[in-house]
Order: C-alpha cells, then sequence, then structure tokens
C-alpha cells in the first residue's frame, strides 16, 4: 500500500452535494461505482459550458481514474450502476461524425438540457 503523505496548507475543494452522503452514498457497495461517481463529480465541478458533460472517451483515458478501477468493463460497469441509481443521466450523440457517449449529473438543469437537445433546439455540434 502506498503511504499518503497528507494534506497541504493550501489546497483546492471540490463541493459535494450534501444529498450524495445522505441518499446515494448508503446506497452505494461498489467501490468502482463510487470511484466513478466521484470522479465525475470533480471533472465536471472543473468544467465549463453549458451543459457540463463528461465522455466516456474522457473518462477511459484518464490515468488517475483508471488506475483506480484498472478494466474498462469496471468503468462500464460503474457508469450503468450510477446511470440506473439515477446519480447520472447518459446520453449517446452523433458528434464529428461519430457516437459520443456523454455522461451529466442528474441535475434539473441537465434534464433541461437533455430535453433541447431530443427536441433539436440544441444541436450536438454546440454542445
Amino acid at each position: 500500500m502506498e503511504t499518503f503523505s497528507g494534506f497541504p496548507n493550501k489546497m483546492r475543494f471540490t463541493p459535494l452535494p450534501d444529498l450524495f452522503f445522505t441518499r446515494l452514498l448508503p446506497h452505494i457497495e461498489d467501490t468502482a461505482e463510487l470511484k466513478v461517481t466521484l470522479h465525475i463529480l470533480w471533472a465536471l465541478y472543473h468544467k465549463r459550458g453549458y451543459p457540463r458533460f463528461i465522455t466516456y472517451r474522457e473518462l477511459l483515458g484518464d490515468r488517475i481514474l483508471m488506475g483506480g478501477i484498472k478494466r474498462a468493463e469496471a468503468l462500464r460497469k460503474a457508469l450503468e450502476q450510477a446511470t440506473q441509481r439515477g446519480t447520472l443521466l447518459h446520453l449517446t450523440l452523433e458528434r464529428d461524425g461519430e457516437q459520443d457517449e456523454v455522461y451529466l449529473l442528474n441535475t434539473e438543469s441537465d434534464r433541461k438540457a437533455i430535453d433541447r437537445i431530443q427536441r433539436g433546439e440544441l444541436l450536438p455540434e454546440q454542445v
């Protein structure tokens, strides 16, 4: 086991919704689902634009995340679990002639964004 040297005096923080601790965490049993969920919350917090989302390819290519999960199958399963649980929203978009799987946090704003995309009001090229 690698020993953690501790937190420095000055560091950045990523906020987590209180509901994560009260409504989600007690029910997440799979370690990979927990790691993926926390990683996505962190990644989305640091993104800009509307709507904020992360792609499957970004997650698969993230050395930090994949170093803790190890296999693409575990990532896929964790994403499916988080989507089934209602933590994440999943959408497949056609962008630049390729299909792109995107994941959004299940918020009112992101649900509206998905609805706008599906109605053609927000084009995948704009996302």
